[in-house]
Order: structure tokens, then sequence, then C-alpha cells
């Protein structure tokens, strides 16, 4: 399976690509939790694909938090995103 089909295979990882770049910084499970409406199962399983893709990155502070990696396919992805009113920046809806 190419990256794109790992990484656009659910509603669910595109819900979480699409929160992630609205947030446009580090965000908790929690946080994801509000933002997508999935299950913190869901997201963990779904946060774990994209990191093995590299489009997802994960730091540990206090808590572990995900942001979107500095990745080219990631980047033309939350364009498109933006291009078609699917995100309209950090914390819109």
């Amino acid at each position: 399976m190419s990256d794109i089909e790992t990484g656009l295979g659910s509603i669910g990882k595109i819900k979480i690509i699409r929160a992630l770049a609205q947030e446009g910084k580090m965000a908790t499970i929690y946080l994801l939790h509000k933002k997508t409406g999935l299950k913190r199962e869901d997201i963990k399983n779904n946060l774990d694909d994209l990191m093995k893709i590299g489009w997802v990155k994960q730091a540990r502070y206090a808590s572990v938090m995900y942001g979107l990696a500095e990745n080219e396919q990631v980047l033309k992805l939350v364009q498109f995103f933006r291009d078609v009113g699917y995100v309209g920046g950090h914390n819109q809806p």
C-alpha cells in the first residue's frame, strides 16, 4: 500500500489531518477527540499509521502531543484542503 493510500485510507485519518492543520500546533489525543468526534482508540490507531508514513510527528512533554510533519505530501494535502475550503486555517471550524 502506498503512503497516499495509507494516509487517506479512512475518514478518521482525514479528520485527524484536518484537525491538526486547523490547530497549527501540537495537539493531544484529548483535543483530537474533541475536534474529530472519533473514539480515542481509533485516534491512536490512525495516528500510529500516520506516524509510520511520516505524516504526523509525536513529541513527549507532560502529555504526548501530535502534529503534522514537515512532509511534502502532507504540505500539498493541507494546501489542497485549504484550496477547497475543507481547512480554513488556525482554529477555524
